[in-house]
């Protein structure tokens, strides 16, 4: 991939994803496998659940607060912090106070857009679709596609102590 430039996605390619919504920036296909980027809005209180995953995880929030929760410890990131989770790490994230979190995610090697594809519905912008009850059947689904492409989903994220 050395000097290769990407190719801007105009505006990228939006889906809903349980609640919040994944803006693929950057696929496999741009980068030679080497990585993924996702431009990630979700609403307050939104959680996504302890799991892990190969590919390692980068996170840079823009605008909002969330709490990273890595192997057992949680970490406050605000605007311009970033949080860094390995490859295999139980983790997941909660969007605190009552603002948006708006947070670039890169994971290396690529192919987690797939995932997020598959139980993604497709949206023309990057806003938040209207709030919803997430079922058990959506869980389900989600878990059973999940597994499908390398996750291991855990329950919650445990309580705040």
């Amino acid at each position: 991939m050395a000097g290769k430039q990407l190719t801007p996605r105009s505006d990228g390619e939006h889906l809903h994803v349980l609640g919040s919504t994944m803006t693929i920036t950057a696929d496999g296909d741009d980068t030679d496998g080497e990585f993924t980027v996702v431009d990630m809005l979700a609403p307050p209180g939104f959680e996504n659940g302890l799991h892990t995953h190969a590919p390692s995880e980068v996170f840079h929030v823009l605008e909002g607060s969330m709490t990273l929760h890595i192997d057992g410890e949680n970490h406050t990131l605000e605007p311009q912090m970033t949080g860094y989770v390995a490859g295999g790490r139980p983790h997941g994230f909660r969007v605190e106070g009552d603002e948006p979190v708006r947070v670039l995610v890169a994971l290396t090697p690529a192919g987690t857009e797939d995932f997020f594809r598959a139980v993604g519905e497709p949206t023309e912008t990057r806003t938040l679709p209207e709030p919803r009850d997430v079922t058990d059947a959506d869980l389900e689904a989600l878990f059973a596609v999940g597994e499908e492409h390398g996750f291991a989903f855990m329950g919650p994220l445990p309580a705040d102590d």
